[in-house]
């Protein structure tokens, strides 16, 4: 999500908390103030936000599936146009939907902050609904104030602002420029991104799904496996047009299919891909390549459906119709590519020297 020009409108907080040893919601604590932070604590926000759902985030497009009037996503367009206190009543029926979601007694409570913003160019200002869950493993309710019921300031700053609280899950609901015919349609109006820091660095999953489907009622779009294809596509396309040796062409292109194949991730993220196994030098090459192919450098669901063919084998093909063909499974630990260059009558020629660390078993 590009979070051009970020500016925070308004901040409402309440807390929610872990169900009992029965398995029994306790109500959420409300806040009937909107927190107001200094111009420090509110660029220390925004940078949280940017970090979560900006265009070098984690966070992964989605769709709203459910769209009906007690859902999360039809509150959204209301939070726009809310005055404080309605924005403040609205919020916490959406803390309230995520105290329901829960409904794991393992589940930690925290902080849920929504807020209000606008992103974009002068001339063209676009609506940013988001909310945000600070999991805070020490928490415990805080005593509010008897006459606003605001939750203590400094306990949203520690829950929010500290760097020692990391564990965030994040949506942003951003103002499309563009409405389709179908007004009935939410997704016309609006893009859905959702990240999970927790998720994303330990299992390689975008969020949790009590987080995505329960309360927020998303899913995976249904174009994953052609985003997927585009970015195996471009970056093989990339690949090639470095200036570089056969045989760091040839660990790159293991690394992309390791990438999409081996790890053990639901998240497809160039910048990441390009930080692992690019030089620094290369990686803005890399990014504006992709982004010429039609693909942005945020994250999106894997799906190797339509390239699952070209992840199972690897293919070199020389002039002469020669070819080397094996399962990548074995064409990355049992073949060796080198390059030999050999004095020729007036230049040299390069000839590629490929060792195979099996014996043949069969001749045709």
């Amino acid at each position: 999500m590009h979070l051009l020009n970020l500016e925070i409108e308004k901040i409402a907080i309440h807390q929610i908390f872990q169900r009992d040893i029965n398995g029994k919601k306790k109500q959420p604590l409300k806040s009937n103030e909107l927190i107001n932070f200094d111009e420090n604590a509110m660029e220390t926000f925004k940078q949280r936000v940017i970090n979560a759902l900006g265009s070098q985030s984690k966070a992964v497009n989605m769709t709203i599936v459910n769209q009906g009037i007690n859902d999360v996503s039809t509150l959204i367009p209301l939070l726009c146009s809310a005055d404080d206190n309605t924005f403040i009543d609205l919020s916490y029926n959406i803390a309230d939907k995520l105290a329901d979601a829960q409904t794991k007694k393992k589940l930690p409570g925290g902080i849920v902050v929504v807020f209000k913003g606008k992103i974009g160019s002068k001339s063209n200002r676009k609506s940013l609904i988001g909310i945000m869950k600070a999991e805070i493993h020490s928490a415990y309710e805080k005593v509010k104030n008897q006459v606003t019921n605001q939750i203590s300031l400094k306990y949203v700053e520690e829950a929010l602002l500290t760097p020692s609280t990391k564990l965030f899950k994040t949506v942003g609901f951003s103002e499309k420029n563009n409405v389709d015919d179908d007004l009935n349609n939410l997704n016309n109006f609006w893009d859905v991104f959702i990240s999970d820091s927790q998720i994303s660095r330990n299992d390689g999953k975008a969020a949790a799904k009590y987080f995505y489907d329960v309360f927020l009622c998303c899913g995976y779009p249904e174009s994953s496996a052609r985003q997927t294809k585009i970015f195996y596509d471009a970056t093989c396309g990339f690949i090639d047009s470095l200036d570089i040796s056969p045989e760091e062409k040839n660990d790159f292109r293991n690394a992309l299919v390791s990438y999409l194949k081996i790890e053990n991730s639901e998240v497809v993220n160039a910048i990441d891909f390009a930080e692992r196994y690019f030089s620094v030098g290369t990686h803005d090459l890399y990014t504006e390549y992709l982004e010429d192919q039609g693909l942005v450098s945020t994250s999106f669901t894997k799906d190797n459906e339509q390239i699952a063919t070209k992840l199972k084998v690897r293919k070199l093909s020389f002039s002469n119709n020669i070819k080397l063909i094996a399962p990548f499974d074995y064409f990355k630990d049992l073949v060796e590519i080198n390059t030999v260059t050999e004095d020729g009558e007036g230049e040299s020629v390069q000839w590629t020297n490929i060792l195979v660390k099996d014996r043949i078993v069969t001749q045709e």
